[in-house]
């Protein structure tokens, strides 16, 4: 039997601004609609003297639900870690909804009243937030963090992997095969991933002798091929070129290769080019790119385990779990003749 509404979707979603659409989704309590397009219709039911609360259906398992929030679109990376994460909240009786959104101080004010509307019960966060908004977040519902983490947080926990040391041995496994002109491409600094992997880039080279070039350095704004392909393309053209590229995606190691490809370059024995994460097509890019192998499905699982303790015991202290990852060795860095 359908539910009867004390007014029509229609005039609220031309009051919001909104499709029909969107207010049914809203109603119907769905996760796929952005927090700033909640609350305007939250905005113009409550201007109505109505509680949207009243009106919303909510979810079978409404109070044990957790909130995975992320910053890009879904992609293979994201996805492995959503279903470790899923797993586990599954295990404990809880429903877990995705959103996509940046989240900053433009906003979080939207994304709150959707915490608050919603009744979640925590947070698994891979966005970057600021120390205050941090602080606000966790003081009204539990978070764990991963990838942009903070491992002196008192009251966030977070999971993360061993960013330093896998960068590190992927540029030795470089130096290795005798190359010394080593570019990074890496997403935005304001990650703490991204600036801990540079940071084992830089200090590696240091060690080895090796005087990083500055203008080889890239930190992109976000996960973009395009942007990737563009950035080695005109790096790979100069005259004094890199070697060899070590970058925080497999999908970035994708661009470099086709960029390489494009300029006559062979891979590996002009260029050896390195990723990170090894998705699905790491393995069947020509070449084979050599990765670093995170365990994404377990950093979901784990990051939803940390969660729920803290829900159940919110007195527990705050945990800092680092992942152990592994290089896979292909051929986007084995020289003919053997690695």
């Amino acid at each position: 039997m359908r539910r009867k509404y004390p007014f029509s979707f229609s005039d609220i979603a031309k009051e919001a601004g909104v499709s029909t659409a969107t207010v049914s989704r809203v109603l119907n309590g769905q996760s796929n609609v952005k927090a700033d397009l909640i609350e305007k219709v939250y905005n113009i039911l409550e201007a109505r003297g109505l509680n949207p609360n009243e009106y919303i259906v909510q979810a079978p398992s409404s109070g044990r639900l957790l909130l995975f929030v992320l910053p890009f679109e879904f992609n293979s990376f994201f996805n492995e870690i959503i279903k470790g994460a899923k797993a586990s909240a599954l295990q404990h009786g809880y429903t877990m909804m995705i959103l996509q959104e940046q989240l900053g101080s433009n906003t979080f004010s939207s994304f709150e009243q959707l915490i608050r509307h919603t009744k979640i019960s925590g947070v698994i966060c891979l966005n970057h937030l600021n120390a205050q908004l941090m602080h606000t977040l966790s003081s009204i519902v539990p978070v764990v963090q991963c990838c942009d983490y903070d491992l002196n947080s008192k009251t966030v926990s977070s999971v993360s992997f061993d960013d330093f040391k896998m960068a590190s041995t992927a540029v030795n496994h470089l130096i290795s095969h005798g190359r010394r002109k080593i570019a990074f491409i890496s997403g935005s600094l304001k990650y703490r991933d991204n600036f801990v992997r540079q940071e084992g880039y830089l200090k590696t080279l240091q060690a080895a002798g090796i005087k990083p070039t500055q203008r080889w350095i890239i930190n992109l704004p976000e996960i973009n091929y395009n942007m990737a392909f563009s950035s080695s393309t005109q790096l790979l053209s100069q005259t004094y070129r890199p070697d060899a590229f070590l970058t925080i995606s497999d999908l970035y190691a994708c661009a470099v290769i086709n960029a390489a490809r494009q300029l006559k370059l062979r891979v590996p024995d002009d260029l050896m080019v390195i990723g990170y994460d090894n998705v699905d097509y790491a393995a069947i890019s020509s070449p084979p790119i050599t990765t670093i192998n995170t365990p994404k499905y377990q950093l979901g699982y784990t990051a939803a385990e940390l969660l729920i303790d803290r829900i159940q015991n919110p007195d527990s202290a705050a945990q800092h779990i680092k992942l152990q990852s592994e290089l896979i060795i292909r051929e986007s860095t084995t020289p003919k003749g053997g690695v």
